[in-house]
């Protein structure tokens, strides 16, 4: 090969190469949004919904709908903002006739109403200002009711009952020496220590931006994962990252962003490393990819919504801008490279993978028959050679396995399923004496027993009763401290109440509608409307109801 050769092969192959290497910036620039896309996806697939907002109440996927509606601003959320303002609505009238309301289900409206355009002042007037039951809630209660005011920017009335200032002052109070915060005990705790961070980072106290900086300290010293209950979990990596970005901590955001991938599968993301897809983790995640994307933006996920704003990134894009900036290429598990769009299509925009190896190809292809029409002006070999490099070049694009997420992670659509959960120790107010107090701290045990108080869940087709309380334990921030094996997945302690506490047959069972399965909750596959109870028990489920289990115990 001549010199001349050399030099043209040399500019082909740095034209090919820029070419890729535009793509991939792009890709870059947009790699979280491309990530929370995927998310998106998984969440509208569990709907059989082909747009997002499609059919979206509240009460479905609020958070995915509170990232999208962040990220992309509040169109089309019209309807979801009504749906969570007539469900403030129908708790405000619970509450009148003497039911409890979680402070945190207010709380939640409020953040999501802002966010999707509504209007949330009743959510954080009854969920904050005025909310006399934070305590018995307990102190997730304080932290998500400074989240709701940082969000919604609501405006205390006159004598209010909380406000940011009292909020935060109360939540400092908890923090413990080494930076960390904790429901309960002197260990910190990674979820909720990133919950007080990013609640705290987002108020505008300069003592509560110093706390906020004292909880990233304690987050970024953590080695080997982040974990809840010493195991390492996709949820707590999640809000590490999260809390890294409210303080502007971006490469300790982008370190613990990468443990995200190990959680990674077809379609979503697993709770635990050799777990399958859930939805808590794949929401979770989404939630970190929203405060990584926004975090370029200058924004914090928990800080006021824009929702009425253009947003940096806008989803009314021409074709062409998406598929400059939807390329990008990854090694799968199989090896094969997967090129992935980066945001999600207009209604009717049909861009599959085909097309976008199309102009990719396309796109080379012209530039070899440039060559080729130079060749033929100028008659010298080394631009046909050139044009044959590239010709190659173009007919291997096609040898790329390029998918969308559409496509790349298309799933059945398995529609919404509901189910009740609930977790009571009650059997063992009766006997308070008989409390082994090095097991249950008797501060643990509820007034009424309810650990979890009976609430709806939203699970995908095929899940478990375990899956049920999982999905009630993390949305009210409770502990569960469970141990897997061949045999199924057997739970030790929920809510700090464990097994053994109160003798040598006490331990938590589980019932669904009012019977007693013969197997692991894991095990146990729920149906639509189903009622999960988790009960505590003090004698081996005699005391509960299990008379067929108490019996051949002897």
């Amino acid at each position: 090969m001549n010199g001349s050769l050399k030099k043209i092969t040399a500019v082909c192959i740095a034209l090919f190469c820029a070419v890729q290497t535009a793509f991939s910036a792009a890709a870059e620039g947009t790699d979280f949004t491309r990530l929370a896309e995927e998310c998106f996806g998984y969440f509208a697939e569990q709907r059989g919904a082909e747009d997002f907002w499609d059919g979206l109440e509240y009460g479905g996927a609020d958070w995915a709908a509170y990232c999208r509606a962040r990220l992309y601003g509040s169109a089309g959320a019209q309807d979801y903002a009504r749906s969570a303002e007539k469900c403030v609505d129908e708790l405000a009238e619970l509450a009148e006739s003497g039911g409890f309301v979680k402070p945190t289900d207010y709380q939640r409206a409020a953040v999501c109403i802002a966010a999707a355009g509504g209007d949330p002042a009743k959510a954080a007037e009854l969920g904050v200002f005025r909310n006399e039951e934070l305590d018995r809630q307990g102190f997730n209660a304080y932290i998500w009711a400074l989240i709701a005011l940082n969000v919604t920017g609501a405006q205390p009335p006159e004598n209010p009952t909380n406000t940011a200032e009292k909020l935060a002052e109360y939540i400092i109070s908890r923090q413990h020496a080494d930076g960390s915060f904790s429901l309960i005990g002197d260990a910190g705790d990674v979820d909720i220590t990133a919950a007080a961070v990013y609640a705290l980072a987002g108020c505008g106290i300069p003592a509560a931006e110093q706390a906020a900086q004292r909880g990233a300290d304690w987050l970024g010293g953590i080695e080997g994962g982040y974990t809840s209950m010493g195991i390492r979990n996709c949820e707590s990596t999640a809000q590490a990252v999260i809390a890294f970005c409210a303080v502007g901590r971006t490469e300790k955001a982008y370190q613990a962003a990468e443990q995200l991938k190990e959680y990674r599968r077809e379609g979503g993301y697993a709770h635990l490393l050799d777990g399958e897809i859930n939805g808590l983790a794949t929401v979770q995640a989404l939630e970190a990819f929203t405060a990584l994307a926004l975090a370029e933006r200058g924004e914090m996920l928990f800080g006021a919504a824009r929702s009425n704003d253009v947003p940096a990134q806008t989803e009314e894009v021409t074709q062409t801008v998406q598929v400059v900036q939807a390329v990008q290429v990854e090694q799968t598990e199989e090896s094969a490279l997967t090129v992935e769009a980066a945001g999600e299509l207009p209604a009717g925009g049909g861009i599959t993978g085909t097309h976008i190896k199309a102009g990719i190809s396309a796109v080379i292809g012209l530039a070899a028959a440039v060559f080729v029409v130079l060749f033929i002006l100028r008659r010298k070999k080394a631009l046909l050679a050139a044009a044959a490099v590239l010709a190659v070049v173009s007919g291997g694009v096609w040898l790329l396995d390029v998918k969308t997420p559409e496509e790349y992670y298309a799933q059945s659509g398995t529609g919404t399923m509901r189910a009740v959960v609930s977790a009571d120790c009650s059997s063992v107010l009766p006997g308070l004496e008989g409390i082994d107090p090095a097991v249950n701290p008797a501060e643990m045990i509820p007034p009424d027993g309810a650990v979890i108080p009976r609430c709806e869940v939203m699970l995908p087709e095929g899940a478990s009763a375990f899956d049920a309380l999982i999905a009630a334990a993390r949305e009210q921030q409770i502990r569960v401290d469970y141990t897997g094996s061949g045999w199924g997945t057997y739970v030790k302690g929920i809510g700090g109440i464990y097994e053994f506490g109160f003798g040598e047959l006490s331990g938590w069972m589980y019932r669904v509608n009012g019977e007693f399965p013969e197997m692991s909750a894991s095990d146990y596959v729920l149906h639509e409307g189903d009622v999960v109870e988790f009960l505590y028990t003090t004698d081996l489920g005699r005391d509960v109801g299990d008379i067929y289990s108490g019996e051949n115990a002897g």
